[in-house]
């Protein structure tokens, strides 16, 4: 769903059978732009239907809420109005990193520049974590941490392999290709040499705004997202 910008009202409530709504794309105009700073430029999401384990296979996703208002709303009429909660899968927890109480049908736009500032805030720790790794001693095996588990458990499960090439964005007959490649430690490397711990960071640098990177990259081999290989692995989980 394009939430913002739209032409049609935002849903105010999840769907029966909902859980929550993943946070896809954030996009929030910079000060580079006066005229135009703080203006919601793109926020999109899409439907989760059950909750998933807040571990570090789902670690860094970001979800909202909409459920009935818990206090009156008038003037404005029942359906209306939502209270909005905003959750991030972090360290085995779903955390609420924020909550608006009786919003009306602007709340994606009242919600999203919260919404960056957090998948902003969390790339930075995970990059700060790779950081801090690095300067560690060698420990083998080297211990998988909450800044790259998520690809790292790809790995371990024999999904992805390193040095396997990832599609961000392919448009050849524009001459456009944006990829990066799986490093042994599950941590992402551009073709200009950037390495990124989380590949929220990675999307970050490639489309200059803020996205989950399950529904964005994609297995070069086969067109496999990585959202279509953390369910299937979810799946090997449960039997």
């Amino acid at each position: 769903m394009i939430l913002a910008p739209a032409f049609d009202p935002p849903p105010m409530r999840c769907p029966d059978g909902v859980w929550a709504m993943l946070v896809a794309a954030v996009d929030i105009i910079s000060g580079t732009d006066p005229d135009r700073a703080g203006e919601v430029a793109l926020f999109a999401g899409c439907w989760v239907p059950d909750q998933p384990p807040a571990d570090g296979l789902y670690d860094g996703d970001l979800v909202v809420r909409l459920t009935n208002p818990a206090c009156p709303t008038y003037p404005l009429p029942y359906n209306h109005v939502a209270d909005v909660e905003m959750l991030l899968a972090y360290h085995g927890r779903w955390q609420c990193v924020g909550r608006w109480c009786g919003v009306d049908d602007r709340w994606p736009h009242i919600v999203a520049p919260a919404a960056a500032a957090v998948m902003g805030l969390h790339g930075a720790l995970c990059e700060a974590a790779m950081s801090c790794d690095a300067t560690q001693s060698p420990v083998s095996p080297r211990p998988i941490t909450w800044a790259r588990a998520s690809v790292a458990e790809l790995l371990d499960a024999g999904l992805v392999k390193a040095g396997e090439e990832l599609l961000f964005w392919d448009r050849r007959n524009l001459g456009i290709r944006h990829s990066a490649r799986i490093r042994a430690d599950g941590a992402l490397v551009l073709t200009d040499g950037q390495v990124y711990a989380n590949p929220s960071g990675a999307t970050t640098a490639l489309s200059g705004n803020h996205q989950n990177i399950w529904g964005t990259f994609r297995r070069a081999s086969d067109g496999r997202t990585l959202n279509d290989l953390r369910a299937e692995l979810r799946a090997r989980r449960r039997n």
